[in-house]
């Protein structure tokens, strides 16, 4: 069987599209009877207060001993922080945001703000150490403020999809090819002082296609159509 809502292959005995989340008796015209229940395909993904606190024990270690490695490698080979800066960067962007998902109980744009303002001091304070803020300031801080606007911008888009299945996918992968642009924009300005382009549009002109193929499938799959007779497989 398939949904005709989204396509999807169902099991013979499910009654509840594990995609969509409509029900068989919905989409055969039958009111489905209200109930307090969740549908059984759909596992339980909250974690609670104790699983947040350990997962985020488990990650605060595989950071501090990568960064601890990268560190201690990069002094005894150079007898300072090198290149060893920007992975010590990356982990405490990393720890920064994974502490403040894990162990603040508010809406995700405050977690991404706090996050965002953490990681914003943790760079300036690394860049100021290891000389003067040039990078973090022109560089870092531009980044990650591109990574958290592109990233509230695809939850809000998700949250008012009304179908989510493939589509989801297709606006990954444009958030992915417009971070890309604001990447070599930001990269181009610092390193010539003038905005250019040149290796993103080419990404993005490759992920263009790929979104419409996408949106073509999720919206053909949308009203009952039957990929296999049109592709003839």
């Amino acid at each position: 069987m398939h949904c005709k809502n989204c396509g999807v292959e169902l099991e013979p005995d499910m009654q509840i599209c594990p995609l969509c989340g409509l029900s068989l008796n919905e989409q055969d015209g039958i009111p489905d009877a209200p109930t307090s229940e969740k549908p059984a395909a759909y596992p339980e993904l909250a974690l609670n207060q104790r699983q947040r606190k350990f997962t985020w024990e488990i990650i605060s270690i595989i950071l501090g001993s990568g960064i601890l490695a990268a560190f201690t490698v990069n002094f005894i080979l150079n007898h300072g922080i090198t290149w060893s800066e920007y992975i010590i960067a990356v982990g405490l962007i990393i720890f920064c945001y994974a502490s403040v998902l894990s162990l603040w109980k508010k809406s995700i744009l405050p977690k991404l703000a706090c996050g965002f303002f953490l990681s914003s001091i943790c760079l300036l304070g690394l860049d100021r150490i290891t000389g003067d803020i040039s990078w973090s300031l022109r560089l870092a801080v531009p980044l990650l403020l591109c990574l958290n606007m592109i990233t509230l911008i695809y939850i809000k888009v998700v949250r008012l999809a009304a179908y989510k299945g493939i589509n989801l996918i297709a606006y990954a992968f444009l958030a992915a090819a417009v971070m890309c642009l604001c990447t070599e924009n930001i990269l181009s300005l610092f390193s010539n002082g003038a905005w250019r382009l040149s290796w993103s549009l080419i990404v993005s002109a490759c992920v263009l296609p790929v979104v419409v193929v996408l949106l073509f499938v999720h919206f053909r799959l949308r009203k009952g159509r039957n990929l296999g007779r049109t592709f003839h497989v």
